[in-house]
């Protein structure tokens, strides 16, 4: 129930600050969203890439619910190149829910596509919505009890996304996930997850928080004890 809360909070806060617009503002970016989705649109009918990668990132100029959804089938365009401009544009639209939830739509279509994804995980991270946080995570744990290093780069694009979720939950959550990795990589009788992706969770999280531990056990100690002395944006309270 707590983490239900928290997490409820946490989507609100970032809702609250996008929308913190009088009436005439939000007219005005909404008008804009209008016409360049609208000229997006007219370059899509040409067969010329480059109007369309131009229009796509006009699009990531104006932040808005409008852009971001005609820019979310494009992360399933036959070009990756349009596919990567589209996940570029998404990422500058900063804290946007629509934004997120159109990479988190783009992961499935892209899983064997080792640069788009790689982009798509990056733009989650500088979108930085809270609700990346447990997509992020599930994407990661599904993966960590494979025997093989086929997908690794696309893990630690991954891992490394999270170190830009500035939220409490990801500290939580890449926690979880490095406990698991410890399981599964062997050092507990394991036989899964490269070993190598310890690194990787404990950069994410000493770019959360400002720490530095060697193993999980000393990060797992740490924020039992201080976790509560974090509001959920992971700013001091």
């Amino acid at each position: 129930m707590r983490i239900a809360l928290a997490a409820t909070l946490a989507l609100t806060l970032a809702a609250a600050s996008l929308h913190a617009q009088t009436p005439e503002e939000a007219k005005a970016a909404a008008e804009t969203a209008k016409a360049r989705v609208d000229e997006l649109k007219t370059a899509l009918k040409g067969k010329e890439e480059d109007p369309k990668i131009a229009a796509i990132s006009a699009c990531g100029d104006a932040p808005h619910a409008t852009t971001a959804a005609a820019l979310a089938p494009l992360l399933g365009d036959p070009s990756d190149n349009v596919r990567i401009a589209a996940a570029k544009a998404l990422g500058r639209m900063k804290g946007l829910p629509e934004a997120a939830k159109a990479l988190h739509g783009g992961l499935g279509a892209n899983e064997e596509r080792e640069k788009v994804i790689t982009e798509v995980f990056t733009a989650m991270g500088e979108v930085n919505h809270p609700s990346s946080v447990a997509v992020l995570k599930d994407w990661v744990s599904h993966r960590m009890t494979k025997r093989d290093t086929s997908d690794s780069r696309e893990i630690n694009a991954a891992i490394d996304a999270m170190g830009s979720l500035k939220w409490k939950s990801c500290v939580t959550a890449l926690i979880d996930l490095g406990k698991k990795n410890i399981v599964a990589n062997g050092a507990r009788g394991g036989k899964g997850m490269r070993w190598r992706e310890d690194v990787r969770f404990n950069r994410a999280l000493q770019r959360l928080t400002g720490e530095s531990f060697e193993d999980m056990d000393g990060w797992d100690d740490w924020w039992k004890k201080n976790a509560g002395k974090f509001n959920d944006d992971l700013t001091a309270k």
